[in-house]
């Protein structure tokens, strides 16, 4: 259905997937919920339905945070556990969450947006941000509730609650961009180690290890792409022609696939 609906019509829609995982390999199915999420959205706004349309962009927000939740995780293990150890979740759902090694991105919804959202101190989010964060949860709360009027009711409420969304998510993933250079990193250091001699093109590499395993995004691929790798020569001189092989092939990755 996704190949039937322009969803380049819709404000902000377009840029706001380009924060969510691009090809994650999961039991999750989590691309196929965002295309399904991203249909209902195009369908709501075509019959000026902007309430509903803008609940999916809620949805596709909540995925992010939920995604980038779990980078955290893996990028920052001990001081995740630190923090979550905190974490309270919903009343009855304890015992459904284990907190330390969540295996499903869908499983933060077990925990209160306000439990999620204090794992950002990790990355150093600002607090106005993390209050922004509340307040959006809190008016799509009120819009959930039935009282007989609707919010947003016009093109111009609907593109500016959108664009709202939007600027949030971007302010989050700007304090990605280090942890993501710290993890990437990492995947240059293994790859020049050879603890991926079961790859023989760096290309197999960045689409299983980074595309699919790690959940990248559009823009967090774009992050990688635009990290120099003249340090990591310069400590590893003996590594340099795999080092630029591997920069080489996500360079040409983000060009095939029209990112660059």
């Amino acid at each position: 259905m996704s190949e039937l609906i322009d969803y380049t019509e819709v404000p902000c829609l377009q840029e706001i997937l380009n924060f969510l995982p691009i090809n994650p390999d999961d039991k999750e199915d989590v691309v196929n919920y965002i295309q399904n999420i991203q249909n209902v959205i195009v369908v709501n706004y075509k019959n000026d339905q902007y309430q509903f349309a803008y609940f999916g962009i809620h949805l596709l927000f909540m995925t992010y945070i939920y995604c980038t939740a779990w980078k955290i995780s893996q990028i920052e293990p001990e001081r995740y556990k630190d923090a979550i150890i905190f974490a309270r979740a919903y009343s009855g759902r304890e015992r459904d969450l284990d907190i330390e090694d969540v295996s499903s991105v869908f499983a933060y919804r077990l925990l209160p947006e306000t439990e999620i959202i204090k794992l950002f101190k990790i990355i150093d989010l600002d607090v106005s941000h993390m209050n922004d964060v509340k307040e959006t949860v809190k008016i799509r709360n009120d819009m959930a509730h039935a009282s007989g009027n609707f919010i947003i009711k016009t093109e111009e409420s609907f593109d500016l609650k959108a664009t709202r969304v939007l600027n949030l998510m971007k302010a989050v993933d700007k304090r990605m961009y280090r942890p993501v250079r710290k993890w990437y990193e990492q995947v240059l250091l293994r790859f020049c180690r050879g603890e991926y001699e079961e790859y023989t093109d760096p290309k197999d590499i960045i689409y299983e290890k980074m595309i699919l395993d790690f959940k990248l995004s559009v823009n967090e691929l774009l992050v990688c792409e635009q990290m120099s790798v003249k340090y990591l020569i310069n400590e590893r001189r003996n590594d340099k022609d795999k080092l630029r092989a591997f920069e080489k092939a996500v360079t040409d990755h983000c060009v095939n696939m029209g990112y660059i």
